[in-house]
């Protein structure tokens, strides 16, 4: 109302002086040049200086008000975009819940165009094109998005995704360690960034990433145990890749930090064996790692290198070593099925036979133990109808027995022995099943 009146008030003076110019154009004209004079008389130039003063003081008001009318107009009309902009929102939001994608998408987009800064209506958008599989459209969205607020972690958080969705790994670090640098401490962030690392094979960035990890973690948590395997993952990774490239000092010094975070790494211990030039010396590293940690692998590996040494004396070799681990790890029931198969290749019967009532006192019942028993029941007793019905326990039988490894973590299972599981990506984790064997 104030500004109404300056308004009109500053019109009216404006028009009140022209008025006056314009009756008495010659005089004023004839006047005012006198009065400009100084020796001419002052009160006259007092007058004319209040009348150019009303005069631009009027026209100063009449804009002020002009300003705060235009002003309240577009403000008027900017919160009836606004409202308009919500209503819109809860429609799409609405039509989101009953399955109507496109109407939902059509609402949404339309909120947007009311106004451009409505942060639900965008990540609304976001959420409902992500759930339909069009992260390009999302990534878009977001783009859009992040020019009107770019300090808004929500849309960074949802262009990850995004970026995930569209595989596109480089884009996706680059966004990643943009989100790192202005959240350093964020865990999940951290943790998305050495899957990624890992994915694209860079074991020095991501090895980089777990040690960061690593010094914000409680000492003996979950979390501070989880980072320094994940630390010696990675480093044997990279001693694994600098050694198939025949840097041998680089992958030494690898290797070194991933026996300094876990001295029971069975992968590691594989490779330093497999990089020592002499079997015995190989022989003394794989024998190191089963007392450390036994696996069945450390005896298959054995098995190999003492018959690749010295193929003449081999059998009484390994036969000492296996009665070793056995005296030493007599509850490991993997070595003593080891042990008690190698008795039956060479033709060592007896032995077999005390190794098969040991693995059954032991509770060691699978199809494994039951071909041992069938092949006992043949080739020592002669008994064919006992051998068969082992074998039908079993599940099949075929020429030769072959052990299959499991993952302890996901169960899943593997003719070979591998370091690292290509389904839950655990390390040193596969062992020999008692469940289950296969025949060839």
């Amino acid at each position: 109302m104030v500004y109404r009146a300056m308004f009109f008030g500053g019109l009216l003076v404006i028009l009140g002086v022209a008025y006056l110019v314009n009756i008495n154009s010659v005089e004023t004209s004839v006047a005012l040049s006198e009065g400009l004079k100084f020796n001419s008389t002052m009160p006259f130039f007092l007058l004319v200086a209040v009348a150019v003063g009303g005069f631009c003081s009027g026209i100063f008001f009449s804009l002020l008000a002009l300003k705060r009318q235009v002003g309240d107009f577009s403000r008027h009309l900017r919160e009836k975009r606004i409202v308009s902009a919500k209503q819109t929102l809860l429609e799409g939001v609405e039509a989101g819940f009953k399955g109507d994608t496109k109407k939902a998408v059509a609402h949404l987009h339309k909120a947007l165009k009311l106004d451009k800064g409505n942060m639900e209506a965008t990540l609304a958008l976001v959420r409902l094109q992500l759930r339909e599989r069009q992260p390009g459209q999302a990534l878009k969205t977001l783009d859009a998005a992040i020019k009107y607020n770019p300090e808004d972690p929500r849309l960074q958080w949802y262009r990850v995704q995004a970026l995930e969705g569209l595989d596109d790994p480089l884009r996706m670090t680059n966004q990643l360690l943009f989100m790192k640098s202005r959240y350093p401490h964020n865990r999940a962030l951290m943790m998305m960034l050495v899957e990624q690392f890992g994915s694209r094979g860079y074991w020095r960035e991501a090895l980089e990433v777990w040690q960061e990890i690593s010094k914000t973690e409680v000492k003996g948590s979950d979390e501070k145990k989880r980072a320094i395997a994940g630390i010696a993952n990675c480093a044997y990774e990279l001693a694994r890749r600098q050694w198939l490239a025949g840097n041998r000092d680089s992958a030494v010094a690898s290797l070194k930090l991933a026996f300094d975070n876990d001295k029971e790494h069975v992968a590691a211990y594989l490779l330093k064996a497999e990089m020592e030039e002499k079997p015995s010396d190989a022989l003394s590293i794989l024998k190191n790692g089963f007392w450390k940690k036994p696996s069945a692998i450390f005896l298959l590996e054995v098995e190999r290198l003492k018959t690749l040494d010295d193929p003449e004396n081999s059998g009484a070799k390994i036969f000492k070593f296996y009665r070793k681990v056995l005296a030493r790890n007599p509850e490991y029931r993997p070595g003593r099925w080891l042990y008690a198969r190698f008795c039956l290749e060479n033709q060592k019967f007896d032995e077999a036979e005390v190794a098969a009532k040991r693995l059954r006192e032991s509770g060691f019942d699978g199809p494994l133990f039951e071909v041992l028993a069938g092949e006992l029941a043949c080739r020592k007793e002669h008994r064919l109808e006992v051998a068969v019905d082992h074998f039908k326990k079993a599940l099949g039988c075929a020429e030769r027995l072959e052990p299959v490894f499991v993952c302890s973590n996901c169960e899943r299972l593997s003719p070979e022995w591998k370091y690292r599981c290509p389904h839950c990506h655990n390390y040193n984790s596969y062992d020999i099943s008692e469940r289950v064997c296969s025949f060839v």
